[in-house]
């Protein structure tokens, strides 16, 4: 049996143990920086490539476009960085297709010490490579896409670096992706080997 003064003290205190259990600590930036100059390019037969933002416009709960760098330039960093011309005939055109962070309220599920239920985050990137001939005629092309979601609080600056840290994680994922499919679908159109990178063409001057 417990003395009568300790049953008084419980109940008290059981609300403030309670919150001390549920809260949890504040989310921290997690995934590699955004950027690829430190991998090993993939060089395409090509003599140029271009770069493309082709993502639809953002909806009013897309955190995406937001960031910095946005969801859609992260993925063009990818294209930048990763890819490099080593031919002297036809183009290549790396294009951002779809590159968002939904933002969507978790139900709450009530209750006399219900908390935040936060937000669901989820980030959906796709990255589109073609290989274009005389005319814009595609000769072959490679897709990619990744998807990762997260819960968050609803708090502005815990949900953006969750949303950082999504976007990072998403991307690691998408370059992985986007390299095994250019491999497997544009073999014909990779240079191998450590062959140097083709001289300028030479221009023409007439002579007087």
């Amino acid at each position: 049996m417990l003395p009568r003064r300790a049953l008084l003290i419980l109940p008290a205190a059981l609300p403030a143990a309670l919150a001390a259990c549920s809260s949890a600590p504040p989310p921290r930036l997690e995934g590699p920086p955004i950027s690829y100059g430190h991998l090993t390019q993939i060089r395409l037969d090509v003599s140029a490539i271009v770069t493309e933002d082709r993502t639809p416009n953002a909806g009013p709960n897309d955190l995406g476009r937001d960031l910095q760098p946005s969801a859609a330039e992260a993925v063009l960093v990818m294209g930048r960085d990763r890819l490099a011309a080593f031919g002297s005939q036809h183009r290549a055109r790396f294009s951002a297709t779809r590159a968002q962070i939904l933002r969507n309220r978790n139900p709450s599920r009530g209750g006399a010490f219900a908390s935040d239920p936060g937000e669901q985050l989820t980030c959906q990137l796709t990255a589109r490579l073609e290989i274009l001939g005389e005319n814009d005629r595609r000769l072959g092309f490679a897709e990619a896409s990744a998807e990762r979601s997260q819960t968050a609080p609803s708090t502005p600056s815990e949900r953006r670096i969750v949303a950082e840290s999504l976007l990072r994680q998403a991307m690691f994922d998408l370059n992985t992706e986007f390299e095994y499919q250019i491999r497997r679908s544009l073999r014909p159109y990779l240079v191998e080997g450590t062959a140097a990178a083709p001289p300028p063409p030479v221009s023409r001057e007439a002579l007087p």
